[in-house]
């Protein structure tokens, strides 16, 4: 009898490790399910599994519409549930690109801008949305306009990412994010390696040739205005000035507008910079615009850099000009993604002879073709 009884007992004792270790995994199965993050605005977010559906903004400047693209390829568009107006409006050659080789993005309904007031939150809390995720320069926008206290009573999470700032680290912890956000962790880090493993040389190199060489001046200035507009330029600490001094330049705004400004044509004649790179765009409401892209040739786009050099008082006469120092790139190849080219671009532009190795449409092109759903073509990097 006493030896069935313990028999008995050890069976119990068994089966009820079972069923308690049975428990533990069920428990760290769900938890090992949950998706946890810290956003670069710090805040930590927790859902229950990978986000399927996201409302975004910005798709024109640094938000996340690029990686989606990149992480889900020509399916991405199933995981936004609206799409900003900025790439029509201001790439105008990629939007038509982009919609031929994925029709589904002209079926997203548009939301409208945080940043203009035109958003539509009716609209957004009423989508199936599991998050909102946007670039962190919109976040005092968000709060100022009561956007964050009403997605937060709908339990609708923002989560911020941020490429604006052009910091390696910001650009790999963003993609990092939607990685884990999205359940794409693999891919994710496939990004991340290709952008590293092409910016870091150019890095070190300017860390090296800046040891005995000094800062070039060099004015960038986005092409949009046409001719008879104020010449606009950066800071250091942001965009394309942050880009400049990255590849070893130091930008013409530098110490004179706070991140991005006007600068007057007398400044900046006697500033004469070293050398001059325009961002081009194709922006049909703004005719003058230097074209660059995919609807752009470099007959065309020397044209219209033509007129900022003879119809600009005294342009003909800067050291730019006269040593064939002026460059042009595509205004979206920044603040993403892809800027890795574009860091390429702008050291060959300010050191032509210690990287004239580098290739940087070639790197574009290859990112286009191993990660993007969309086509490649046109003109995005020239010398004028």
């Amino acid at each position: 009898m006493k030896t069935m009884l313990w028999k008995g007992l050890i069976v119990a004792g068994v089966f009820s490790t079972v069923i308690l270790n049975s428990v533990e995994m069920t428990v760290c199965a769900e938890e090992e399910q949950k998706v946890v993050f810290t956003d670069l605005d710090g805040q930590e977010h927790i859902f229950e599994e990978p986000v399927d559906k996201v409302i975004i903004q910005w798709t024109a400047a640094g938000g996340p519409f690029f990686t989606m693209a990149a992480l889900f390829g020509e399916d991405f568009t199933d995981h936004m549930v609206n799409l900003d107006s900025g790439l029509q409006e201001t790439n105008a050659d990629m939007w038509e690109v982009f919609v031929k080789d994925v029709p589904e993005l002209e079926s997203l309904p548009d939301f409208g801008s945080f940043g203009d007031n035109t958003f539509n939150m009716e609209a957004a809390v009423s989508s199936d949305a599991d998050a909102v995720l946007v670039p962190l320069g919109l976040k005092e926008t968000i709060i100022d306009g009561g956007y964050q206290d009403k997605f937060e009573a709908v339990d609708i999470p923002i989560v911020y990412i941020d490429f604006h700032a052009e910091v390696l680290e910001k650009h790999i912890q963003s993609i990092e994010i939607m990685g884990q956000m999205f359940g794409k962790e693999e891919r994710a880090q496939e990004l991340i390696d290709f952008y590293s493993s092409h910016v870091t040389p150019v890095y070190e190199k300017v860390e090296e040739l800046l040891k005995t060489n000094e800062r070039p001046i060099v004015h960038m200035e986005v092409g949009y205005k046409g001719p008879e507009g104020l010449p606009d330029s950066f800071a250091s600490d942001y965009m394309w000035g942050k880009l400049v001094y990255l590849a070893g330049g130091i930008p013409s705004g530098e110490g004179v507008v706070e991140h991005r400004g006007d600068l007057q044509p007398e400044f900046l004649l006697k500033l004469d910079p070293d050398k001059i790179i325009f961002a081009g765009l194709y922006a049909p409401q703004t005719p003058g615009s230097i074209r660059m892209g995919y609807d752009s040739t470099e007959e065309e786009t020397r044209k219209l850099v033509d007129d900022y050099f003879t119809k600009r008082e005294g342009w003909t006469e800067l050291t730019a000009y006269k040593n064939n120092e002026v460059y042009i790139v595509q205004q979206v190849l920044s603040r993403d993604i892809f800027d890795c080219a574009t860091i390429e671009a702008l050291a060959q532009d300010i050191w032509p002879e210690a990287f004239a190795d580098l290739d940087p449409t070639a790197t574009l092109q290859e990112f286009f073709e191993e990660f993007l759903p969309f086509s490649f073509g046109g003109n995005w990097f020239m010398r004028y």
